[in-house]
């Protein structure tokens, strides 16, 4: 072998180990380069969808899953439900609590006994103004659940039990007024957690909605 050719051969393999390290380097992530998180689980994306229903709606209404004929209102800022035999008092002297009884559907009556988060002073079409108690009930409506700010009303003269409002609607429900009964999505029972006993309903007129409602 001559020494050009010795020269030329020394240099071929100086410069493939130089740039052997490089090619390596070149498929690696720049180190500022940001990495996207993973997408979030199908799972999570349809529990976070909403749901286009109809403006009238079955809507079950505590733990004990009492079904009741509803209107979905969105120009009603929160909602409100039928209530017989209110009775406000106090416990231990501070906390106001109130007892009611709800009837379904199906003519299921359940017993309620719960704290009062606040009072609504409801404007009539009749005129003047009636002042409610407001407490947190759960509430689901197809298939989607949540608890709802609910006041508690004497809905007699009208044909819906339970008027659901924006607060409850807002991020879950959207509301086609051209369509009635529109749900897919059955709602499954949830625990018994609230203090309800259930009784035999007796003889009581049909549920209705509030004027201007």
């Amino acid at each position: 072998m001559t020494a050009t050719a010795a020269l030329r051969r020394c240099a071929l393999a100086l410069f493939a180990a130089a740039a052997s390290p490089l090619s390596a380097h070149a498929s690696d992530p720049e180190p500022d380069a940001e990495v996207a998180p993973p997408a979030a689980s199908t799972d999570e994306g349809v529990r976070g969808e909403f749901v286009t229903l109809g403006y009238l709606e079955d809507v079950r209404v505590g733990n004990l899953g009492l079904e009741m004929k509803g209107k979905l209102d969105t120009g009603a800022d929160t909602s409100s439900v039928y209530a017989r035999d209110i009775e406000l008092y106090d416990r231990k002297g501070k906390d106001t609590w109130v007892r009611f009884r709800l009837i379904g559907k199906d003519g299921r009556s359940i017993r309620y006994d719960q704290n009062v988060i606040r009072f609504v002073r409801i404007k009539q079409k009749r005129g003047g103004r009636i002042r409610r108690p407001v407490i947190h009930l759960p509430l689901c409506v197809g298939g989607k659940s949540g608890v709802a700010e609910i006041n508690l009303a004497d809905r007699s003269d009208f044909e819906f039990d339970i008027l659901v409002g924006r607060e409850f609607l807002a991020h879950r429900i959207a509301v086609d007024s051209s369509r009635t009964y529109a749900s897919k999505n059955a709602c499954l029972d949830a625990r018994e957690e609230e203090d309800a006993i259930t009784v035999a309903a007796g003889d009581e007129g049909d549920a209705g909605a509030e004027p201007g409602e």
